[in-house]
């Protein structure tokens, strides 16, 4: 499956303000994606995708569902802390406050600050603090 391909008209959405219609299409893909999912290359930006578009409609509890997806990803990946970043960022949306400086320190330390570089500021001084 090219999930890359499968993402384009789900960007699409995104992109005319159609959060909505696009979690409904990603938790088709989601659903299409055989199990273990990390192993499908590509699969993580699925949950990004989710967090990003949850996040948009203003849903937090579907935010936090598609972020509780990422640390199954993160043996795949470069472990440079993007998946503590994903799910400290929902955290901190949520009010989580402890949650979301625990990931973003790690995400920090793993990146060495690379995964705050053009975020939220205020995740930042979360951990500054």
């Amino acid at each position: 499956m090219d999930v890359m391909a499968e993402l384009r008209p789900i960007g699409a959405l995104y992109s005319a303000g159609n959060f909505s219609a696009g979690l409904g299409n990603l938790e088709s893909l989601w659903a299409a994606i055989p199990d273990p999912k990390p192993d499908t290359p590509n699969a993580y930006l699925i949950v990004e995708y989710g967090v990003a578009l949850a996040l948009k409609e203003g849903d937090l509890e579907q935010a936090s569902q598609w972020a509780d997806r990422a640390p199954m990803f993160a043996a795949k990946r470069q472990d440079m802390g993007e998946v503590e970043f994903l799910v400290g960022k929902v955290a901190f949306e949520r009010g989580e406050l402890g949650k979301a400086k625990e990931q973003f320190l790690i995400a920090n330390a793993k990146s060495e600050g690379r995964a705050f570089e053009g975020k939220d500021e205020r995740y930042r001084r979360l951990i500054d603090q």
